[in-house]
Protein backbone atom coordinates (compact mmCIF):
# COMPACT_ATOMS: atom_id res chain seq x y z
CA UNK A 1 0.00 0.00 0.00
CA UNK A 2 1.28 3.46 -1.07
CA UNK A 3 -0.02 6.56 0.14
CA UNK A 4 1.60 9.90 0.69
CA UNK A 5 2.81 11.02 3.46
CA UNK A 6 3.97 14.26 5.32
CA UNK A 7 7.55 14.52 6.58
CA UNK A 8 8.08 12.81 10.38
CA UNK A 9 7.14 14.24 13.01
CA UNK A 10 7.92 14.18 16.77
CA UNK A 11 5.42 14.39 19.79
CA UNK A 12 3.68 17.23 20.50
CA UNK A 13 2.39 18.71 24.07
CA UNK A 14 -1.53 17.59 23.62
CA UNK A 15 -3.61 14.64 25.87
CA UNK A 16 -1.12 14.47 29.00
CA UNK A 17 -1.03 11.49 31.10
CA UNK A 18 -1.87 11.84 35.02
CA UNK A 19 -0.43 8.90 36.63
CA UNK A 20 -1.24 8.18 40.35
CA UNK A 21 0.51 4.72 40.46
CA UNK A 22 3.69 3.90 41.98
CA UNK A 23 5.94 3.07 38.78
CA UNK A 24 4.18 6.73 37.72
CA UNK A 25 5.98 6.55 33.57
CA UNK A 26 8.02 4.16 34.34
CA UNK A 27 5.53 1.55 32.90
CA UNK A 28 4.89 3.60 30.28
CA UNK A 29 6.54 3.22 26.83
CA UNK A 30 6.75 5.30 23.37
CA UNK A 31 7.01 3.65 19.21
CA UNK A 32 7.65 5.49 16.08
CA UNK A 33 4.19 5.25 14.82
CA UNK A 34 1.98 2.70 12.92
CA UNK A 35 1.96 0.68 9.92
CA UNK A 36 -0.70 -0.17 7.55
CA UNK A 37 -2.13 -4.10 8.68
CA UNK A 38 -1.42 -5.29 5.23
CA UNK A 39 2.54 -4.22 6.17
CA UNK A 40 2.09 -5.85 9.70
CA UNK A 41 3.32 -9.36 10.77
CA UNK A 42 0.10 -10.22 12.96
CA UNK A 43 0.49 -12.57 15.69
CA UNK A 44 -1.91 -16.43 15.86
CA UNK A 45 -4.09 -16.38 18.54
CA UNK A 46 -4.29 -19.83 20.48
CA UNK A 47 -6.68 -20.19 23.07
CA UNK A 48 -8.88 -22.97 24.67
CA UNK A 49 -10.34 -24.29 21.22
CA UNK A 50 -9.40 -20.92 19.50
CA UNK A 51 -6.27 -21.25 16.88
CA UNK A 52 -6.47 -18.20 14.09
CA UNK A 53 -4.57 -15.01 13.10
CA UNK A 54 -7.03 -11.78 13.80
CA UNK A 55 -8.55 -10.21 11.08
CA UNK A 56 -8.96 -6.34 10.19
CA UNK A 57 -11.07 -4.08 8.82
CA UNK A 58 -9.48 -2.50 5.54
CA UNK A 59 -8.40 0.98 6.88
CA UNK A 60 -6.78 -0.62 9.98
CA UNK A 61 -3.43 0.70 11.02
CA UNK A 62 -1.19 -0.91 13.69
CA UNK A 63 1.30 0.12 15.95
CA UNK A 64 4.50 -0.84 15.20
CA UNK A 65 6.47 -3.02 18.21
CA UNK A 66 9.44 -0.76 18.58
CA UNK A 67 8.32 0.17 22.36
CA UNK A 68 10.82 1.70 24.34
CA UNK A 69 11.52 3.86 27.77
CA UNK A 70 10.44 7.60 27.23
CA UNK A 71 13.22 10.07 27.07
CA UNK A 72 13.25 12.69 29.61
CA UNK A 73 11.99 15.14 27.33
CA UNK A 74 8.64 13.03 26.08
CA UNK A 75 7.66 12.37 29.40
CA UNK A 76 7.54 16.15 30.43
CA UNK A 77 5.59 16.90 27.22
CA UNK A 78 2.97 13.87 28.08
CA UNK A 79 3.35 14.65 31.87
CA UNK A 80 0.01 16.36 33.23
CA UNK A 81 0.92 19.13 35.86
CA UNK A 82 -2.31 21.72 35.35
CA UNK A 83 -5.15 22.07 33.58
CA UNK A 84 -6.68 18.69 34.51
CA UNK A 85 -10.02 18.39 32.10
CA UNK A 86 -11.80 15.13 31.59
CA UNK A 87 -10.81 16.11 27.43
CA UNK A 88 -7.24 16.87 27.50
CA UNK A 89 -5.95 13.69 30.21
CA UNK A 90 -5.80 10.54 30.57
CA UNK A 91 -5.38 8.99 34.17
CA UNK A 92 -3.78 6.22 35.06
CA UNK A 93 -4.97 5.04 38.91
CA UNK A 94 -5.69 1.80 41.49
CA UNK A 95 -8.80 0.79 42.53
CA UNK A 96 -9.18 1.56 46.50
CA UNK A 97 -8.43 -2.27 48.58
CA UNK A 98 -12.30 -3.39 49.45
CA UNK A 99 -12.70 -3.28 45.49
CA UNK A 100 -9.88 -5.38 44.74
CA UNK A 101 -10.66 -7.26 47.53
CA UNK A 102 -14.31 -7.96 46.00
CA UNK A 103 -12.58 -8.77 42.48
CA UNK A 104 -10.46 -11.02 44.11
CA UNK A 105 -13.02 -12.60 45.75
CA UNK A 106 -15.24 -12.98 43.00
CA UNK A 107 -12.37 -14.95 41.47
CA UNK A 108 -12.44 -14.52 37.29
CA UNK A 109 -9.72 -16.47 37.02
CA UNK A 110 -11.71 -19.27 36.16
CA UNK A 111 -13.55 -18.11 32.99
CA UNK A 112 -12.10 -18.72 29.19
CA UNK A 113 -15.14 -16.49 28.40
CA UNK A 114 -17.72 -13.51 28.77
CA UNK A 115 -20.64 -16.11 29.52
CA UNK A 116 -18.64 -17.36 32.07
CA UNK A 117 -17.62 -14.20 33.42
CA UNK A 118 -21.21 -12.90 33.81
CA UNK A 119 -22.35 -16.51 35.72
CA UNK A 120 -19.43 -15.31 38.10
CA UNK A 121 -21.39 -12.10 38.73
CA UNK A 122 -24.53 -14.22 38.77
CA UNK A 123 -23.31 -17.35 41.65
CA UNK A 124 -21.56 -14.59 43.81
CA UNK A 125 -24.87 -11.95 43.90
CA UNK A 126 -24.06 -10.54 47.74
CA UNK A 127 -20.51 -10.14 46.49
CA UNK A 128 -21.05 -8.43 43.35
CA UNK A 129 -23.68 -6.16 44.99
CA UNK A 130 -20.81 -5.58 47.60
CA UNK A 131 -18.35 -4.62 44.38
CA UNK A 132 -21.10 -2.49 42.88
CA UNK A 133 -21.71 -0.48 46.07
CA UNK A 134 -17.71 -0.01 46.90
CA UNK A 135 -17.14 0.79 43.17
CA UNK A 136 -19.98 3.42 43.22
CA UNK A 137 -18.87 5.12 45.66
CA UNK A 138 -15.14 5.59 44.75
CA UNK A 139 -16.57 6.78 41.11
CA UNK A 140 -18.53 9.37 42.79
CA UNK A 141 -15.24 10.79 44.10
CA UNK A 142 -14.09 11.09 40.55
CA UNK A 143 -17.06 12.35 38.51
CA UNK A 144 -17.04 15.80 39.39
CA UNK A 145 -20.70 15.84 40.27
CA UNK A 146 -22.10 14.19 36.98
CA UNK A 147 -23.94 11.48 36.17
CA UNK A 148 -22.03 8.02 34.93
CA UNK A 149 -23.58 4.62 34.03
CA UNK A 150 -21.79 1.17 33.19
CA UNK A 151 -21.52 0.87 29.71
CA UNK A 152 -20.22 -2.87 29.06
CA UNK A 153 -18.42 -5.42 30.71
CA UNK A 154 -15.56 -7.36 28.09
CA UNK A 155 -13.87 -10.29 27.51
CA UNK A 156 -10.87 -10.35 25.00
CA UNK A 157 -9.11 -13.15 24.03
CA UNK A 158 -5.33 -13.32 24.97
CA UNK A 159 -2.55 -12.57 22.43
CA UNK A 160 -4.86 -10.26 20.53
CA UNK A 161 -2.42 -7.11 19.30
CA UNK A 162 -5.49 -4.74 18.82
CA UNK A 163 -8.78 -5.54 21.11
CA UNK A 164 -11.43 -3.12 19.21
CA UNK A 165 -13.24 -4.86 16.72
CA UNK A 166 -15.91 -4.09 14.50
CA UNK A 167 -19.03 -6.60 13.95
CA UNK A 168 -21.38 -4.88 11.79
CA UNK A 169 -20.03 -6.21 8.75
CA UNK A 170 -20.47 -9.30 9.86
CA UNK A 171 -23.17 -12.16 9.02
CA UNK A 172 -25.54 -12.67 12.40
CA UNK A 173 -23.73 -15.71 13.32
CA UNK A 174 -20.42 -14.82 12.96
CA UNK A 175 -17.64 -16.54 15.07
CA UNK A 176 -15.00 -15.27 17.17
CA UNK A 177 -12.13 -15.69 14.48
CA UNK A 178 -14.32 -14.06 11.60
CA UNK A 179 -14.31 -10.74 13.61
CA UNK A 180 -12.18 -7.79 11.65
CA UNK A 181 -10.37 -5.47 14.38
CA UNK A 182 -10.07 -2.00 13.92
CA UNK A 183 -6.50 -0.67 15.18
CA UNK A 184 -6.15 2.49 16.37
CA UNK A 185 -9.53 4.08 16.35
CA UNK A 186 -11.58 7.13 17.59
CA UNK A 187 -14.69 6.63 19.17
CA UNK A 188 -17.69 8.81 17.69
CA UNK A 189 -20.86 9.36 16.61
CA UNK A 190 -23.17 11.40 14.16
CA UNK A 191 -23.20 13.61 16.29
CA UNK A 192 -19.88 14.90 16.99
CA UNK A 193 -17.32 16.85 14.53
CA UNK A 194 -13.89 16.39 15.03
CA UNK A 195 -14.92 20.41 16.96
CA UNK A 196 -17.16 18.68 19.48
CA UNK A 197 -15.71 15.64 20.56
CA UNK A 198 -14.39 16.60 23.86
CA UNK A 199 -17.55 17.66 25.23
CA UNK A 200 -18.63 13.98 25.61
CA UNK A 201 -16.74 13.05 28.38
CA UNK A 202 -15.06 10.18 28.84
CA UNK A 203 -14.90 6.53 29.84
CA UNK A 204 -13.05 4.56 32.92
CA UNK A 205 -11.60 1.09 31.81
CA UNK A 206 -10.78 -1.41 35.36
CA UNK A 207 -8.43 -4.03 34.88
CA UNK A 208 -10.64 -7.45 36.21
CA UNK A 209 -8.32 -10.02 34.98
CA UNK A 210 -5.26 -11.67 35.83
CA UNK A 211 -3.00 -10.12 33.94
CA UNK A 212 -1.20 -7.01 33.11
CA UNK A 213 -3.00 -5.33 29.72
CA UNK A 214 -1.92 -2.13 27.38
CA UNK A 215 -4.11 1.25 26.56
CA UNK A 216 -2.65 2.82 23.42
CA UNK A 217 -2.92 6.67 22.22
CA UNK A 218 -1.60 9.31 20.33
CA UNK A 219 -1.61 12.39 22.34
CA UNK A 220 -3.21 14.69 19.83
CA UNK A 221 -6.88 15.37 20.11
CA UNK A 222 -9.33 15.52 17.81
CA UNK A 223 -9.11 19.40 17.01
CA UNK A 224 -4.84 18.93 16.86
CA UNK A 225 -5.81 16.06 14.32
CA UNK A 226 -8.00 18.45 11.90
CA UNK A 227 -5.55 21.11 12.55
CA UNK A 228 -2.34 18.76 10.89
CA UNK A 229 -4.71 17.25 8.37
CA UNK A 230 -5.53 20.89 6.77
CA UNK A 231 -1.98 21.29 6.16
CA UNK A 232 -1.49 18.62 4.03
CA UNK A 233 -5.11 17.89 2.22
CA UNK A 234 -7.94 18.48 1.38
CA UNK A 235 -10.21 18.20 5.05
CA UNK A 236 -13.45 19.71 4.50
CA UNK A 237 -14.46 15.34 3.74
CA UNK A 238 -12.69 14.50 6.69
CA UNK A 239 -14.81 13.33 9.52
CA UNK A 240 -15.16 11.19 12.88
CA UNK A 241 -15.46 7.99 10.75
CA UNK A 242 -12.35 8.40 7.79
CA UNK A 243 -10.18 10.72 10.18
CA UNK A 244 -8.06 7.61 11.69
CA UNK A 245 -7.19 6.32 7.99
CA UNK A 246 -6.55 9.63 6.61
CA UNK A 247 -4.26 10.72 9.84
CA UNK A 248 -2.02 7.97 9.57
CA UNK A 249 -1.93 7.88 5.71
CA UNK A 250 -0.37 11.25 6.11
CA UNK A 251 1.54 11.00 9.31
CA UNK A 252 2.19 7.33 10.19
CA UNK A 253 5.60 8.26 11.87
CA UNK A 254 3.64 10.13 14.62
CA UNK A 255 4.50 8.25 17.88
CA UNK A 256 2.09 5.63 19.78
CA UNK A 257 2.11 5.57 23.35
CA UNK A 258 1.39 2.50 25.69
CA UNK A 259 1.28 2.19 29.06
CA UNK A 260 0.54 -0.88 30.94
CA UNK A 261 -2.85 -1.71 32.87
CA UNK A 262 -2.08 -3.95 35.75
CA UNK A 263 -5.16 -5.99 37.54
CA UNK A 264 -6.70 -3.61 39.29
CA UNK A 265 -5.81 -0.44 37.95
CA UNK A 266 -7.57 1.77 35.79
CA UNK A 267 -7.20 4.27 33.41
CA UNK A 268 -9.33 7.39 32.42
CA UNK A 269 -9.51 8.53 28.65
CA UNK A 270 -11.20 10.75 26.23
CA UNK A 271 -11.63 8.03 23.95
CA UNK A 272 -13.83 10.16 21.85
CA UNK A 273 -11.21 12.57 21.20
CA UNK A 274 -8.43 10.90 20.98
CA UNK A 275 -6.77 7.41 18.48
CA UNK A 276 -6.77 4.88 20.56
CA UNK A 277 -6.98 0.98 21.11
CA UNK A 278 -6.34 -1.75 24.02
CA UNK A 279 -3.95 -4.59 23.74
CA UNK A 280 -3.32 -8.12 25.53
CA UNK A 281 -0.27 -9.10 23.08
CA UNK A 282 1.60 -11.61 24.61
CA UNK A 283 -0.93 -12.73 27.41
CA UNK A 284 -1.97 -16.27 27.91
CA UNK A 285 -5.50 -15.37 29.92
CA UNK A 286 -8.38 -14.23 29.57
CA UNK A 287 -9.20 -10.07 29.90
CA UNK A 288 -11.99 -9.20 31.54
CA UNK A 289 -12.75 -5.46 31.63
CA UNK A 290 -15.53 -2.96 32.87
CA UNK A 291 -16.45 0.23 31.54
CA UNK A 292 -18.13 2.96 32.57
CA UNK A 293 -18.84 6.13 30.92
CA UNK A 294 -18.70 9.73 32.62
CA UNK A 295 -16.79 12.97 32.97
CA UNK A 296 -14.15 11.84 35.19
CA UNK A 297 -11.21 13.27 36.76
CA UNK A 298 -8.59 12.92 39.64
Amino acid sequence: MTTATASAVTIKKGIGIHSRLPNGFEDIQINSGVVHHTSHEGSQVNYEHFSFMPLYIDEAYIPKRDWRPLEKREQQILESVTDLKDHNNIYLGELPEKVKQYIKEIDFSVCKGRTEVMQRFAEHKELTLALNTELSNFLTTIANDKPFKLHCITANLPNVEMVACDITRLHPDFTIPEKKYMGMHNDGTQFMTLHTTYKHGNRICINLGTETRYFLYINLSMIQVHNMLKEVTDISKVDVYNVAETFFKYFPDYPVIRMAQAPGNYYIAPTDNCFHDGSTLGNKELDINMVYFGNFTH
